[in-house]
């Protein structure tokens, strides 16, 4: 049984060429899709980080911007010229706003995965470190490990789906998941006007369908995590150890050997890096920081 694994991060695909940024996914739906684009603008919270933390930002929606904007299309019941064609309109404007930044964002972006170019020959170099016969755990949807490195397929855990896979659903969603008081739903009640509270649960509808379910996908994939026990070596290539994907990680740790040695690229500067590995709960004495292209 392989005594190695990798943890792969975008920093790998980037290093190689591949335009995977998530700021290139801005620039592309900006192209096919300017109306979602302004979707985005206008609920969520755009700043100049905003693609560094595209995922977090999902769970940014201004809920109050947009029952402020639907509430346009509430028509009185009393009104002279009353229709039942009203009584849907403010449902009906969330629902639109609701589906631009879920389902339409989510398709946008695995078309986006799906058309990626693959690495050009010559413009990179290959990472000297990786071991093709080892365990890898990719947070990428490119098939970069196995088309370049000769990665075992069986031995590649696309976590978030797998792009060469038609049927593989790709997955996007921040990492907050809501409580109960923090819900609009259970604010309704007997006296609450129908259309406001097919709204809230719309709107709630929106943080749910946009949750990463990581405790989901590591039950789905218990059979890898159950292979890895016997890991005593980890390389972290490429990627940020981000708290969105903090749960994979702690798994990694609960399974794999307590004396595992980690080995950790970093971009720029290794204080990040160092920072994440203790927040984990990872000794530094058995942590190792360099540049990716070193590795």
């Amino acid at each position: 049984m392989t005594k190695r694994l990798y943890i792969i991060g975008n920093g790998f695909d980037l290093h190689h060429g591949i335009p995977s940024r998530y700021s290139q996914f801005g620039d592309y739906l900006l192209n096919v899709d300017p109306a979602s684009w302004r979707t985005i603008c206008e609920y969520l919270f755009v700043d100049k980080d905003f693609w560094a933390c595209f995922e977090e930002r999902l769970a940014s929606f201004d809920e109050d911007a947009i029952i402020d904007y639907a509430e346009q299309f509430l028509v009185s019941y009393g009104a002279d010229d009353w229709s039942d064609a009203y009584h849907h309109d403010f449902e009906y404007e969330i629902e639109q706003v609701v589906d631009a930044l879920s389902r339409k964002l989510r398709d946008h972006f695995a078309a986006w995965i799906r058309q990626l170019p693959p690495p050009v020959e010559g413009t990179y170099s290959l990472i000297r470190s990786v071991d093709p016969g080892a365990l890898f755990l990719t947070f990428n949807y490119t098939p970069t490990l196995e088309t370049l490195y000769g990665a075992t397929p069986a031995n590649v855990l696309h976590i978030h789906g797998n792009a060469s896979v038609a049927s593989d659903q790709i997955v996007l969603g921040h990492g907050w998941e809501r409580l109960d008081e923090e819900k609009l739903s259970p604010k309704v009640h007997e006296d609450t006007d129908t259309r406001f509270a097919g709204g809230y649960r719309l709107i709630d509808s929106y943080f749910a369908d946009t949750f990463k379910p990581t405790i989901a996908l590591i039950e789905r994939n218990s059979g890898f995590f159950g292979r890895i026990s016997n890991v005593d070596e980890v390389f972290v290539l490429g990627h940020s150890l981000s708290e969105i994907d903090a749960p994979y990680l702690h798994e990694v740790i609960r399974r794999i050997r307590p004396d595992a040695t980690w080995t950790v690229s970093y971009h720029g500067s290794s204080a990040e890096a160092e920072d994440r590995m203790n927040g984990l709960g990872v000794s530094p004495a058995l942590s190792r920081f360099h540049p990716l292209s070193l590795l």
